[in-house]
């Protein structure tokens, strides 16, 4: 049986450059009605180091870090880690201290950018052959507000009207995502971060747009090492997708092969036999795309979509959602792997 949790990654509280503590960013979570929450606070784990991680309520908090370098670039997530991880201006070298750590590093919001006192500047990725990165932070809500505009007149009017800002992922990102998955034929986790300050919107407004839903074979049991195990393994593995809640809640959506004997869940690496079917099912109806090698190979308007697969490579499926006449971005599975 498969079970489905809902989770925010990437938040920052007071111990960085967020605007509310832990208790009060945990009470939003449970009204935003979040499984699981991250905490990556720049270059520091000080909520891990004071024992914050744990449950609260219905909710589990786990403490990674937003290693920040002094040079408007290379955002690197760390999950799972034990030991904060001074910033270097390397990105390798943040690669391969995470590494170190067992970790799981994402690098965020790659294409950067935001307005500073009036200001535009750029918080790019600088360097995609760095290292072994295990993830890409494929969509930032926080990006879709801010670091979109281009003045500050644009910015005025995503922060009235953040229901009405241009939204989703970034095409350079999707194909960089694709061609490294393609290039290394190795698992590179596609995740979905809110980037939560409590500004310009509220903790609990963010918590409900751009999610991270994971896939476990086991229920979580309240035991909070247990449950966070179950949490980074199943990002270590892919079985994930992004849904961005703020167009529509994204629960329910599968995605698996039919390969053979097998059932293969997002993620999962298998050799191609005859017969080999993708299955996918959506909340409601939307525009379903298969992705094979970074091209577009299928879709279909609907809740269901059916594909038989004769090529290996790896496959991924993307759903947009007709929202006042037009079909705008809205869930991202993570990739197969047929070989």
């Amino acid at each position: 049986m498969i079970h489905e949790y809902r989770g925010v990654i990437h938040v920052h509280s007071t111990f960085s450059d967020g605007r509310a503590g832990i208790d009060k960013i945990m009470s939003e979570a449970n009204r935003a009605e979040v499984d699981f929450l991250i905490l990556t606070d720049h270059n520091g784990i000080e909520a891990k180091l004071r024992g914050y991680e744990g449950w609260y309520d219905h909710c589990l908090l786990l403490v990674g870090e937003e290693i920040t370098p002094n040079t408007n670039a290379d955002h690197y997530l760390a999950l799972d880690i034990s030991t904060a991880i001074s910033p270097s201006d390397e990105p390798q070298a943040n690669i391969n201290a995470v590494r170190r750590q067992r970790g799981i590093g994402i690098i965020a919001h790659p294409t950067g950018g935001a307005i500073v006192q009036g200001e535009y500047f750029e918080y790019p990725w600088t360097d995609w052959d760095a290292g072994r990165f295990e993830g890409i932070e494929v969509w930032n809500h926080a990006y879709d507000i801010t670091g979109r505009p281009k003045n500050i007149f644009q910015l005025i009017f995503n922060i009235l009207f953040p229901r009405a800002a241009i939204s989703g992922p970034i095409q350079s990102v999707l194909d960089t995502w694709d061609l490294y998955s393609l290039k290394q034929s190795r698992r590179i986790l596609g995740v979905g971060g809110v980037d939560a300050h409590g500004w310009p919107g509220s903790y609990r407004a963010d918590f409900g747009t751009v999610c991270t839903y994971i896939l476990t074979e086991e229920p979580f049991s309240n035991d909070a090492v247990r449950d966070g195990a179950l949490v980074y393994d199943a990002l270590r593995a892919g079985r994930c997708f992004v849904g961005a809640d703020k167009v529509a809640k994204a629960s329910g959506f599968r995605c698996e092969v039919a390969c053979g004997e097998d059932t293969l869940q997002m993620g999962g690496r298998e050799r191609l036999s005859d017969g080999a079917c993708l299955q996918v099912c959506t909340p409601s109806p939307g525009l379903i795309r298969l992705i094979h090698n970074g091209d577009a190979i299928l879709e279909g308007i609907g809740a269901e979509l059916e594909a038989m697969l004769n090529c290996p490579g790896v496959y991924r499926v993307e759903v947009k959602r007709r929202v006042c006449g037009r079909y705008v971005p809205w869930i991202y599975g993570n990739h197969f792997f047929l070989a």
